[in-house]
């Protein structure tokens, strides 16, 4: 082998990790950048999440102060009904 051919496939190599050295390179940032962007979207994920559950449990408070006012309703609506069929009863 000459010094010329030792060169050459010096520079071949070279060129051939540069080659291979490059694109690792872009994707290694590739992944840096969506790991820092998935960790960001797991915490807002978390948080909606909680903020979800703190809205579904107002909305259950209210829902069951509505149905104990319906149901004070009713009653007294039953009350009135029977108090004007009693009160018809006795005029008849």
């Amino acid at each position: 082998m000459t010094e010329w051919t030792i060169v050459g496939v010096l520079a071949t190599l070279v060129a051939l990790f540069a080659t291979v050295m490059k694109p690792m390179l872009c994707l290694n940032a590739s992944l840096t950048r969506l790991t820092a962007l998935l960790d960001n979207l797991r915490q807002e994920l978390s948080t909606i999440a909680d903020q979800n559950t703190k809205s579904h449990d107002r909305i259950w408070q209210k829902l069951s102060q509505q149905e104990e006012a319906m149901a004070d309703c009713e009653h007294r609506l039953t009350m009135l009904e029977a108090q004007e069929n009693i009160t018809r009863n006795t005029i008849e």
